[in-house]
């Protein structure tokens, strides 16, 4: 290939890159793990960008570290494709779109009301729908893969495992249930539970080193579990430790022989970290000028993204610790504004939330202009904490990533992924069945809503008929004019 059309096939690829994750930013609903099938299928299979193992490695790396998940794993795939510029200008646009209709609407409920959020979240409960019925495939995709590579039984026991640790919460709430489940433990120590028994058993099935596996594993599900059978901070940090000490014991097999080091790794990860510093000061710049204590945010912002493990959820709690705790924000404006808004929309909740902070802060003190200035200070907190972190356990990563171990982590890691969006799947069945409540109308038309938005979806996907922006482009029309004709029956 000459160096002409080298040039011309990089300036292809960066323009689909960027389209694709602009396009992914403006329907990601569902949160970060939500969004693990959705972009899978455009940069995998629709555009083959990158291959499907490179793939799974960005997932693996977005999922054990702190951040935006979605943000993470566009940085990385734009890394493959178009280097330091690819992975910045990604990042960005998936991040895009959720913080400006955030930072937008905070600006039109404050000039006249909710009216337009009312429509946002008719126009949602299509789309999610269509993300269900997205994960219900990325699910039956896993299933397959498994089978076709004989992991089909420890395969599924990982993927129903999880879902099993994780989605409590929803089910109860899906069957009203007023109960604390026993488990319900949160998706950071899902993790740490499965890689636990990964990294000890090493993928092998020994009957002795499963049973100790699974003994420590339930014992460390009612530490950490909602209902908190095992109350103990002692125990906790006793099985902790003993779950490291036996990870480590498992991999010392896998750790023989020389790790690789270069230092032409190492130089790019700084000049990686340098372009994510150099991006957070120009897009904070503005809010510099105008906002005094824009430092003071800045440095919460980034401490609370660089500590935000868990999705969304547990970033609400992190927020509220650094902002809303502390007196930064108000309880009304934090939860009754930025969070109802930043849950109707697409995007990762960390960008979204550190954005609507921001607006607020900066609209009390200086105005809307203001406002906008340090919301987009927020958001360059969000994306450049994201891919700083990433961009260094990548690093990492890749010091391991021929190991034995690390390949079976890799077979297993989309079982796990699997099971988490399962849990999802249940929460926004349960999201769509509040819409209902909230404007009092019988839980069984969303249920219907749903459903029936699902099945034309299958139909669609199945006929090859249409693409999926145009799916989604539907449901959300759909369920748009349905829910405003419920909403105007008295």
């Amino acid at each position: 290939m000459s160096k002409k059309d080298s040039r011309h096939e990089k300036k292809r690829n960066m323009k689909e890159l960027l389209a694709t994750m602009f396009k992914i930013g403006c329907i990601g609903f569902g949160g970060g793990t939500a969004l693990v099938p959705v972009i899978e299928s455009e940069v995998v299979y629709e555009k083959k960008l990158i291959d499907k193992e490179e793939y799974t490695k960005d997932v693996i790396v977005a999922n054990i570290t702190p951040g935006a998940l979605p943000v993470e794993v566009a940085a990385g795939v734009g890394r493959k494709v178009c280097g330091m510029p690819g992975m910045l200008l990604s990042a960005l646009l998936m991040g895009m779109p959720g913080t400006f209709l955030t930072v937008l609407l905070l600006i039109l409920i404050n000039s006249s009301g909710i009216r337009v959020l009312q429509q946002i979240l008719f126009a949602s409960a299509g789309v999610t729908a269509y993300i269900i019925y997205m994960l219900i495939m990325y699910a039956k995709g896993t299933w397959r893969e498994c089978r076709e590579s004989g992991t089909a039984k420890s395969g599924m026991f990982f993927m129903f495992l999880v879902f099993f640790l994780t989605s409590g919460k929803e089910l109860f709430q899906l069957f009203g249930i007023n109960r604390t489940p026993i488990f319900d433990i949160s998706t950071i120590d899902v993790l740490c539970a499965a890689f636990f028994i990964i990294f000890y058993t090493g993928g092998v099935f020994r009957w002795g080193r499963v049973i100790v596996s699974i003994i420590i594993t339930v014992l460390y599900c009612l530490c950490v579990g909602k209902m908190h059978l095992i109350s103990s901070t002692v125990v906790l940090g006793i099985i902790r430790l003993t779950m490291v000490v036996l990870s480590i014991y498992g991999l010392r097999t896998g750790i023989e022989g020389k790790i690789p080091f270069s230092w032409k790794s190492l130089k790019r990860l700084i000049r990686e970290e340098v372009c994510w510093a150099a991006m957070f000061f120009l897009l904070s710049l503005p809010a510099l000028l105008c906002f005094g204590k824009t430092l003071a945010f800045a440095g919460r912002g980034l401490i609370s993204a660089v500590i935000s493990f868990g999705g969304g959820d547990a970033y609400l709690a992190v927020a509220n610790g650094m902002f809303v705790n502390t007196g930064m924000i108000g309880y009304d404006d934090f939860y009754f504004k930025i969070a109802s808004v930043a849950n109707g929309l697409p995007g990762s909740i960390l960008c979204k939330i550190l954005a609507g902070v921001g607006y607020i802060l900066g609209c009390q003190s200086g105005g809307v202009w203001c406002g906008i200035f340090v919301a987009l200070c927020g958001f360059a907190c969000s994306i450049a904490a994201s891919g700083g972190t990433f961009s260094a356990v990548v690093y990492i990563y890749e010091r391991f990533e021929n190991l034995q171990i690390f390949q079976v982590l890799q077979t297993y890691m989309r079982p796990i992924v699997a099971g988490l969006l399962l849990t999802v799947c249940t929460s926004m069945i349960y999201q769509n069945i509040s819409i209902a409540c909230w404007y009092f109308w019988p839980l069984v038309s969303m249920v219907l809503l749903t459903f029936g938005i699902f099945l034309l979806n299958v139909f669609w996907r199945r006929r090859g008929v249409v693409r999926p922006l145009q799916m989604v482009l539907f449901s959300a029309a759909a369920s748009l004019i349905v829910c405003n004709v419920f909403a105007s029956i008295p």
